[in-house]
């Protein structure tokens, strides 16, 4: 079992990481599989944050963090929420088993309207431009429609992007305003290299 902690904005704290290794004991006992936990402690604007992803031997990934004026409560809080969300999908963690066909990267991409100088009027009609802020590649894993949902509320996201295990199609599962979800089916299919052992 590997653990990792980076400090950042911070002096880095044998308290705080001896406090988080005993907090963290809490969710190891719910995995048999050795796992890779990241933590990561960060000060700003005088708010503590601790984020913390687990992944898990099987592949499933999981996520919380929480902002706090001190650092002992963002930890209890973050792992309060981990172990939350590892209780209601317990018996769906254990059950989940890779696929053979797994990997796939997309880009995703955070776009923001394009401030532009003091335009004329008769061009202030014109439909606002978007520029890109930040890129980052993600894996696009198999998964079965119940099982890309519960990696989606694990690393609290609002999307995920799937290759449907049932169908074959590259598909997007998102959370709807009403807490419902919504499932896009693309048609895609991904289609894999044959040429290579």
């Amino acid at each position: 079992m590997h653990t990792h902690f980076t400090f950042r904005h911070m002096e880095p704290s044998d308290a705080v990481r001896a406090y988080a290794e005993e907090r963290l004991q809490k969710i190891r006992r719910y995995f048999a599989d050795p796992i890779k936990i990241d933590a990561v402690f960060t000060l700003e604007h005088k708010r503590f944050t601790a984020e913390f992803d687990i992944v898990l031997r099987n592949g499933i990934q999981l996520h919380a963090s929480e902002s706090t004026e001190n650092m002992y409560s963002s930890i209890d809080l973050a792992l309060a929420k981990l172990e939350r969300q590892v209780r209601r999908y317990k018996s769906k963690l254990k059950e989940h088993r890779p696929r053979a066909d797994e990997s796939m990267r997309a880009k995703v991409a955070v776009l923001e309207e394009a401030v532009e100088p003091e335009a004329p009027v008769e061009e202030a009609a014109k439909p606002p431009a978007y520029r890109v802020v930040r890129t980052r590649e993600m894996s696009v894993r198999s998964f079965t429609v119940d099982e890309a949902i519960m990696q989606m509320n694990l690393l609290d996201d609002q999307f995920i992007v799937f290759n449907n295990a049932d169908t074959g199609e590259v598909c997007v599962v998102y959370r709807r305003d009403d807490g419902t979800y919504g499932l896009i089916e693309t048609g895609a299919r991904v289609v894999r290299d044959t040429s290579k052992p």
